[in-house]
C-alpha cells in the first residue's frame, strides 16, 4: 500500500514538474518573441553608402544657443566631423555640394528615453527622422552589440546606454523581476557592488534607478555607483522629495515621476477634488522646480506619451490612427496573452475594459484629464526655472512609434510652455551638453549630426519634419532614401505580422 501511494506521488510530481517546465518555457518564449527579434532586419548597406567630403553651400545655420539662424553658411563636412563653418568656403573639387538655399541645417535631434528592446530596425526609423542619438534607457547586451557595430562603420544613430533596470527585490521576487523584466536585482551591500562592478565593465554609461528600490538600497547604489564614476539615472525610487534632491541621483527620466510625487503628497483622490490639486500643483511646481535647478537634476520629458493615456483608455482606435503604426515592429504591437505588453485593441494595458460602472468611468476620465493638466504644469514651471529638460519619448511603450514620436513630443513641449527655440534646445543642445558628447550643435570640430530642412522650425516646431537630408559620422541620407527606408520597413513588418493593422493605417 505505501509502495502505491509512493508511485502515486512520485507520477504526480513528475508531472507537475513537466507541467511547470513547460509553462516556464512557453513564458520565457513569449517573453522574448515581442522584443521584436524575429522580424527580418533591413539591408540598409543597399541603400545607404559612405561619403566623402560633403559640402552644404549657402545654407541657414541654428545658432548655438539654438534662438535664431545665421544665413548664408556653407558648412564642410568630412570623416564624421564639421571641419569649416562660414561664408562663402572655398569649393572642394572632390566633394558632394549640397545646395542649402532656403533651407535650415540644425543639430541632428536626440531622443533622450527610448526602448530598443531587439528591434533593430527602430535604428533606422531614428535616422529617417532625423535623430542621430539616442538614449536607451533600459539596456541590455544586445545593445551594446548594436552600437560595436555602428561605431566600425555600420550605420545607425550615436547610442547612451542605460544599464538593466535596478530592483532591490530578495527571495523569489528578486528571482521573477531579474527574469521577466530583465532587470538587475540586489538586496544587499555586497551583491550591490557586484552588480554595479558588473555594469560599469560592461560598457553601460549609466546606472538605471527604478521606482520601487527602498530607501536603503537607492542610498546604497549611489554611493556605489559614485566610487565607480557612472550616473545613477532614471526613477524616482521609494523616497520622498526632499530625500531625492540631496541624493547625487543626475536626472530624472519622466516629468511623470515628479508629478506623480505631488499627487502623493496632495492625499486626495484627484478626480474628486480637481480645482483644489491643480491649485495645490500651482504652487508645488514651482517649489519643486526650484530644488531641482538648485541640485543640478535634469529632467527627460516624455510629455506627449502622458497625455496620450486618455486617448489610449477611452479611445484607442482612434488614437492607433494618429500613429504611423506600419513602421512599428509587430511583434511588439500584438503582445502576448501573458500579459497586456501590446498596443492592439485588447492587447494594451492603459485601455479601458469595460468592467467599470458608469460613476467610475466618469471618475476614471476625470483622473487622466487632470493627470495630463498637472504634467502641463509642471512641464511650464520647469521651464520658468530653468530646470534642464530633455526631449525623451520612452519609444516603444504603447502608441510611442520609434522616430516619429520625438516630433510628436517637441509639439506636446512647445504646447506646454516652451518656446521653439527652447524645444530645439532640449532635443540638442540640452542632451548634448548633458553627454559631454560634441554633438547637438552645428560647431567647427563636432560631429556632423545634422539635418537639412525645407521648412523653419523657429516659427513652427512641426517643421522638424521637413527632412530634406540626414548627416550622421560618413554617411548622408535624402529624403528619396528615407522613403526607400521606410517603405523597407513597413515590408519587413508585414512579413512578419499576424494580426491585421489595416483599418488604423493613415
Amino acid at each position: 500500500m505505501r509502495k502505491l501511494w509512493f508511485k502515486r506521488v512520485l507520477y504526480a510530481a513528475v508531472i507537475l514538474s513537466v507541467l511547470f517546465i513547460g509553462i516556464f518555457i512557453w513564458a520565457n518564449n513569449e517573453l522574448n518573441k515581442v522584443l521584436g527579434k524575429s522580424t527580418k532586419v533591413i539591408n540598409i548597406s543597399s541603400i545607404v553608402k559612405p561619403s566623402g567630403t560633403i559640402q552644404i553651400k549657402n545654407t541657414n545655420v541654428l545658432s548655438e544657443d539654438c534662438s535664431y539662424f545665421i544665413k548664408n553658411q556653407d558648412v564642410i563636412i568630412r570623416d564624421g566631423v564639421i571641419i569649416q563653418l562660414g561664408q562663402n568656403q572655398l569649393l572642394d573639387s572632390t566633394a558632394t555640394i549640397i545646395d542649402g538655399t532656403n533651407r535650415y541645417l540644425i543639430p541632428g535631434l536626440v531622443d533622450s528615453h527610448v526602448h530598443l528592446k531587439e528591434s533593430r530596425n527602430d535604428l533606422f526609423l531614428y535616422l529617417a527622422n532625423g535623430i542621430t542619438y539616442i538614449r536607451e534607457m533600459a539596456g541590455r547586451p544586445i545593445a551594446l552589440d548594436w552600437r560595436k557595430s555602428i561605431e566600425k562603420n555600420g550605420v545607425g544613430p550615436r547610442m547612451f546606454i542605460a544599464s538593466p533596470p535596478i530592483f532591490s527585490e530578495s527571495g523569489f521576487t528578486g528571482y521573477y523581476y531579474s527574469w521577466t523584466r530583465q532587470s538587475i536585482n540586489y538586496s544587499t551591500k555586497t551583491d550591490a557592488e557586484k552588480g554595479i562592478k558588473k555594469i560599469k565593465e560592461k560598457g553601460y554609461d549609466a546606472v538605471k534607478m527604478y521606482g520601487f528600490v527602498n530607501p536603503e538600497m537607492f542610498k546604497t547604489t549611489i554611493g556605489i555607483a559614485k566610487e565607480n564614476q557612472i550616473p545613477v539615472i532614471g526613477h524616482i525610487p521609494l523616497v520622498n522629495l526632499e530625500t531625492f534632491y540631496r541624493s547625487g541621483q543626475k536626472e530624472v527620466a519622466h516629468i511623470e515621476e515628479i508629478t506623480v510625487k505631488t499627487i502623493d503628497e496632495f492625499g486626495k483622490p484627484i478626480s474628486k477634488n480637481q480645482k483644489e490639486y491643480l491649485k495645490f500643483l500651482e504652487v508645488r511646481s514651482d517649489q519643486i522646480a526650484k530644488k531641482l535647478k538648485e541640485n543640478n537634476i535634469s529632467v527627460t520629458s516624455t510629455v506627449w506619451l502622458c497625455e496620450s493615456f486618455l486617448d489610449q483608455r477611452f479611445n484607442l482606435k482612434s488614437k492607433l490612427k494618429e500613429i504611423e503604426l506600419k513602421y512599428v515592429n509587430p511583434k511588439v504591437i500584438e503582445g502576448t496573452p501573458l500579459y497586456k505588453l501590446g498596443w492592439l485593441p485588447g492587447k494594451n494595458g492603459y485601455e479601458y475594459d469595460g468592467k467599470e460602472n458608469p460613476d467610475a468611468r466618469k471618475l476614471s476620465l476625470r483622473y487622466w484629464q487632470t493627470y495630463a493638466s498637472a504634467i502641463h504644469m509642471m512641464t511650464k514651471a520647469l521651464v520658468d526655472n530653468k530646470v534642464t529638460i530633455m526631449a525623451g519619448t520612452d519609444a516603444n511603450v504603447a502608441t510611442v512609434v520609434p522616430g516619429f514620436s520625438l516630433h510628436n513630443e517637441l509639439e506636446s513641449l512647445s504646447k506646454s510652455g516652451m518656446t521653439n527655440s527652447q524645444t530645439l534646445y532640449s532635443a540638442t543642445v540640452a542632451p548634448g551638453n548633458w553627454m559631454k558628447s560634441n554633438t547637438g550643435k552645428i560647431k567647427t570640430g563636432y560631429r556632423s549630426d545634422l539635418v537639412l530642412l525645407t521648412k523653419n522650425p523657429l516659427k513652427d516646431i512641426k517643421n522638424t519634419k521637413s527632412i530634406e537630408y540626414v548627416f550622421f559620422e560618413k554617411y548622408m541620407i535624402s529624403k528619396i532614401q528615407i522613403k526607400t527606408i521606410l517603405k523597407a520597413i513597413a515590408d519587413a513588418n508585414n512579413e512578419n505580422r499576424n494580426i491585421k493593422i489595416d483599418e488604423y493605417l493613415q
